[in-house]
């Protein structure tokens, strides 16, 4: 069933800053954030912002320790695991919308406030969506970029889940989504990872859509070492899921009608 639409905070969003071994990276990532999060409440809206750090090293929590983060919420975990980590973040969370962001990685300005506008549009539609920016721009040690597809857009197969993933967790989403569908684990040993990737497959399969916010990028990091990288090079795969079964993938996302 997809949750109630009705707002249950006056805070618009909550964007979650995750860490666990960034230091100098994480300079520009939390200017980035800074500068949505101020561009968000200049349009008018209100947003926590939290840093989440799981298993953090002694060097990134003197680096988060500065007083440049006081106006953010610090939250610890030691879930080992980036996906169980944000969980807990967004349990504490009071945003109605929730924005995630990895330590190394940047939002463009307009991220935050067209998303949450997206999101709210579509809300007053009637519909529960998962906003994602049009691109994400791979730099450092990469140099790419990767354009979004709309649920709705001709182009879009849910075959395509078969052997990969649209989007990531650079999204924009209700609260109550992420409740609905929290992230699962992973288990790098067994060959399963990719959390974003399932979670994609299990919120079309529950009815929520996914849908693109024009002219905006998440800007995002390849390092050398990185789970991305763990996961490609053991050939990792994904939690088997109902959804992908052989005569239901091709109806995933079309089957349920995402609204309250």
């Amino acid at each position: 069933m997809v949750p109630s639409l009705q707002p249950k905070s006056t805070v618009d969003l909550t964007v979650i800053v995750s860490a666990h071994d960034e230091t100098l990276v994480a300079g520009p990532t939390m200017e980035s954030a800074e500068l949505a999060a101020r561009r968000a409440e200049e349009a008018g809206y209100t947003i926590e912002r939290i840093i989440m750090l799981d298993k953090a090293t002694d060097d990134t929590r003197a680096f988060f320790s500065h007083s440049d983060f006081d106006s953010w919420l610090h939250v610890e975990s030691e879930c080992g695991d980036i996906g169980l980590a944000r969980n807990e973040a967004i349990k504490r969370a009071r945003g109605n919308l929730i924005a995630c962001l990895d330590g190394d990685d940047l939002f463009s300005e307009n991220w935050l406030s067209n998303g949450i506008a997206e999101c709210n549009a579509r809300a007053e539609a009637g519909q529960c969506v998962i906003a994602h920016p049009e691109l994400n721009w791979i730099f450092d040690n990469g140099n790419s970029i990767f354009t979004k597809i709309a649920q709705d857009d001709p182009l879009f197969t849910p075959l395509y889940f078969v052997a990969g993933n649209y989007y990531d967790s650079m999204l924009i989403a209700p609260r109550a989504v992420h409740l609905d569908c929290p992230y699962g684990p992973r288990d790098m040993k067994r060959g399963l990872a990719y959390q974003d990737w399932r979670f994609s497959i299990e919120t079309m399969g529950r009815g929520f859509k996914h849908v693109i916010v024009p002219d905006t990028i998440i800007f995002k990091r390849r390092r050398a070492s990185s789970l991305v990288k763990e996961a490609h090079d053991r050939n990792a795969t994904i939690h088997g899921l109902d959804e992908m079964a052989i005569d239901r993938v091709r109806s995933l996302g079309q089957n349920k009608d995402s609204t309250s």
